[in-house]
């Protein structure tokens, strides 16, 4: 009996903690943009703020492959992923909001900075989809997120996995929670609902994803999430191209060739 309730209390514990890695606790940041006194209109994100630094080069969604989204029927609350946008907010490429959107849809209003076009999650169903970047994400040693997430109520979780160039999964999944956001100090209303809702935040680093790069991130939710209503943009990061390493290590041996050889030239 006593092996069987350590085994017991063994198993609950090791439950507890793959729970609790799996969900992410997303650091804080602010959201800079255009204008935040009409929530219909077009919000543009300038920048972001985190650890004392500015960040004001992003990437964005260039490419979008639905795995999954629920369809929609003929009720109107049915599906799961589909577009939308500030009432008064400009249509990406004059795209329409669309309740079951395909891929350049998607790609279309999340592939800018307007934090007022966005994909809506209606809580009946489930998605899965590839958000690839425009440029690949890497690991530096700045200390900032790579990912920024943005949630419109702040009352839904997310799922995120890293993805690489082909869209296989690569590293941890993770879920970002509803409880775990951030204010993002603006609000938001859409052609999906009657007012405006304020709006959460949530940024990720590459580490808690378990990954040194990634090429874009599968996103993910089911009925427990509630249907999250979301936007993201990623840093760019940039690595010296190979040239310039060798460059630099060239000019660092050259200053220690030269300051060795004046030291031996004293004696």
């Amino acid at each position: 009996m006593k092996i069987k309730s350590t085994l017991t209390s063994l198993s609950l514990i090791l439950g507890t903690l793959l729970a609790v890695s799996n969900s992410a606790h997303a650091a804080s940041f602010k959201t800079n943009v255009s204008q935040t006194s009409d929530p219909t209109a077009d919000i543009l994100l300038k920048s972001i703020e985190q650890n004392g630094q500015t960040i004001s080069e992003f990437s964005f969604v260039t490419k979008t492959d639905i795995l999954f989204n629920t369809p929609r029927n003929s009720d109107p609350n049915s599906g799961e992923a589909s577009t939308d946008r500030g009432d008064n907010a400009n249509n990406p490429g004059a795209i329409g909001v669309n309740e079951d959107p395909n891929g350049a849809e998607i790609n279309a209003y999340l592939g800018n900075n307007n934090l007022n076009n966005i994909v809506d999650g209606e809580g009946n169903g489930e998605f899965k989809i590839n958000l690839f970047f425009d440029s690949l994400i890497q690991k530096d040693n700045s200390g900032l997120d790579s990912l920024f997430f943005w949630e419109r109520g702040k009352n839904s979780d997310l799922g995120v996995r890293a993805i690489d160039s082909a869209g296989n999964v690569i590293g941890n999944e993770i879920k970002l929670l509803r409880k775990n956001q951030f204010d993002a100090d603006y609000s938001i209303n859409t052609t999906e609902i009657g007012g405006s809702q304020k709006v959460g935040s949530w940024g990720v680093s590459l580490d808690q994803l378990g990954v040194e790069s990634l090429s874009g991130v599968q996103v993910f939710a089911d009925k427990t999430f509630s249907g999250p209503d979301f936007k993201l943009a990623a840093r760019k990061t940039s690595v010296p191209e190979p040239g310039s390493v060798l460059g630099l290590g060239a000019v660092v041996g050259m200053a220690f060739w030269r300051r060795r050889h004046k030291k031996t030239s004293s004696f």
